[in-house]
């Protein structure tokens, strides 16, 4: 069945309906019959939990044979509302003259991706006015954070699922009130309007690190860049790109570290196999419908379809880069978590496998939160899996503190 088949009306009310119907009276009695023993679970988990992970499983799924816009929010529609003080909405310049790099400057050309002003979110402490927005206090850390959804979905803005994560390191992350995030450009391609190929996301991300650094004073040592997803491979990217280029007006401003949530950083499925995660954990976790083409088609845009395996920024796990060694020197200290019941656990451990080749074993904190779906940190009833991770950051965060 095509993505977005049923996104117009009348449809698309059929379809919701014919998804609520078949979930109340087939799927959940089903599974509840199917998995009332533990031993028929797929993990140690509550039926509860089996079936919770099924539904929103069952959820990702209709959002891509549908509409992806109750994922999303517009900026634009946010101010008109007059709301942008309330969740702490902020306008970034575009940058372009920080795109150096030759392979994604050709990349922006054969996309058609120009610089664009982007919205960012704060969340955390604010100015005395009760603005967001203020200059960085003297040595003030930050974290700047980059949401999830397959590069064709999510939002910045606090009422995403995302939101959730961020307002919760307010809590664990000790020393670190404020926390701004990105909302990059989202890719999409036939049968929607085309729009958001890669680089743009990037682009958007290098724009809000120079007003973080060159706007606001915050001095790149005291920046923590964080994502989940595929906000994590983005949080990669851009940490990449800030640790090996010297950028106009900015010099090489390498961020204190980066926080990587189950980082979505292989779009040519090259670890999918018999023996893979993607097998293993296949019916445990709730994300295949982002591994099934359309999110790859709609980042890689007008790039020859083996970009999406062989060009190190898109996919920067992938088995099948050509020369991957050397590629990921210079990096900050790293923190890698994911869930044990992920079907990209193979993907990030190649990742951390690419860091440490690169930099040293010392560089990188990779922690597998035992039996958790994907990103447990962005649910509050993956418990006791979240908190787990949550802490796990919160150490982390600390280490870098003591070593500094």
């Amino acid at each position: 069945m095509g993505y977005f088949a049923f996104r117009h009306q009348p449809l698309l009310t059929l379809y919701y309906l014919y998804t609520a119907i078949s979930l109340l009276f087939v799927k959940v009695p089903y599974w509840a019959v199917r998995y009332a023993l533990p031993s028929t679970r797929p993990q140690p988990w509550s039926l509860g939990r089996v079936v919770l992970v099924k539904c929103y499983r069952e959820l990702i799924t209709t959002l891509f044979r549908t509409t992806v816009a109750p994922f999303c929010h517009d900026a634009v529609a946010v101010e008109k509302s007059g709301k942008a003080d309330e969740v702490g909405l902020v306008w970034i310049e575009p940058a372009p003259e920080l795109l150096v790099v030759p392979e994604i400057q050709e990349a922006a050309r054969i996309n058609g991706i120009e610089p664009e002003r982007r919205a960012g979110y704060w969340m955390g402490k604010r100015g005395p006015d009760g603005k967001v927005g203020q200059p960085a206090g003297p040595d003030e850390k930050v974290i700047y954070g980059f949401h999830g959804g397959g590069f064709v979905m999510g939002s910045a803005h606090p009422d995403f699922a995302t939101g959730y994560i961020y307002r919760k390191m307010l809590d664990y992350a000790k020393g670190y009130e404020r926390i701004l995030q990105s909302d990059y450009r989202i890719s999409s391609i036939d049968p929607l309007p085309t729009a958001g190929q890669f680089p743009a996301a990037l682009m958007d991300a290098l724009a809000g690190y120079k007003y973080l650094v060159h706007d606001l004073g915050f001095k790149p040592e005291n920046i923590i860049i964080m994502g989940e997803s595929a906000g994590a491979a983005l949080a990669f990217n851009l940490t990449r790109y800030l640790s090996q280029n010297d950028l106009p007006g900015l010099g090489r401003v390498r961020p204190r570290g980066q926080l990587l949530l189950s980082p979505a950083s292989d779009w040519g499925s090259t670890h999918e196999g018999p023996g893979s995660s993607f097998e293993r954990n296949w019916n445990c976790d709730m994300v295949h419908s982002f591994f099934e083409g359309f999110p790859t088609k709609a980042l890689v845009g007008k790039l020859p379809p083996e970009a999406a395996w062989e060009n190190s920024w898109i996919s920067p796990s992938s088995k099948r880069l050509p020369n991957p060694e050397g590629l990921f020197k210079g990096l900050p200290p790293t923190c890698l978590i994911v869930g044990g019941a992920e079907m990209l656990v193979d993907v990030v451990k190649t990742l951390s496998d690419r860091i440490i080749a690169d930099n040293g074993e010392a560089i990188v904190d990779y922690y597998e939160v035992p039996h958790a779906a994907h990103v447990p940190m962005t649910h509050a009833w993956h418990e006791p899996e979240s908190r787990m991770g949550y802490e796990r950051c919160a150490r982390w965060l600390e280490s870098l503190e003591s070593s500094s």
